[in-house]
């Protein structure tokens, strides 16, 4: 529990900023409440990844999966205060015809690519799948090819975007096969493996 030490001032800030939010004008509690616990959740998972993990607490994938889990703290913070504090938030997204949306999704897309080669076999965290989850070469297979396609399906969604294509059908089809295809590859792998 020594990691903790971290985490917890981390989390608690995190709570105390979202939490804020009900000194705002308008009235925002649902909002407040769910960032408030997808924050606490992540707090608790930081805390608990050695077991989650099955991993000592020296392990090199612990601290990865810490810092992408710390990572996600901050970026729900940052997202909930803004959507709490700036009621024109909301319009801000639909007058740039979802761009910011779409950016966030890019770079959500970009840090899971690149850490998921290098999360440890674990039911919690990454691409649980039924055979992902009960085999770990399974595993290991679709989490590097999960890393091998992130980049050049955000290329593609890129030069979609860029040539004038719906955004809900570059965002949709992007991740649709950004997960379909390590999913079925590893699928493939599984059933070859256990006959």
């Amino acid at each position: 529990m020594k990691k903790s030490i971290v985490v917890w001032p981390l989390t608690l800030i995190s709570l105390m900023i979202v939490g804020l939010g009900l000194f705002a004008e308008a009235d925002q509690w649902r909002l407040i409440l769910i960032g408030m616990s997808i924050i606490a959740g992540l707090g608790f998972m930081d805390i608990y990844t050695p077991k989650i993990a099955q991993l000592s607490e020296s392990n090199p994938k612990v601290k990865t999966m810490r810092r992408l889990n710390r990572l996600f703290i901050l970026f729900f913070t940052a997202v909930f205060s803004f959507l709490i504090w700036f009621p024109a938030a909301e319009s801000l997204l639909t007058d740039n015809e979802y761009s910011l949306a779409f950016i966030t999704t890019l770079s959500i897309m970009g840090i899971i690519g690149n850490t998921a080669p290098k999360l440890p076999f674990n039911r919690y965290m990454g691409l649980r799948l039924p055979w992902t989850v009960r085999d770990e070469a399974t595993w290991k297979a679709a989490h590097k090819w999960l890393g091998y396609i992130t980049f050049p399906i955000i290329l593609v969604m890129i030069i979609a975007y860029f040539l004038n294509i719906e955004l809900e059908e570059i965002v949709k089809y992007g991740i649709l096969s950004w997960i379909a295809i390590p999913g079925l590859y590893s699928g493939w792998i599984y059933y070859k493996r256990m006959g």
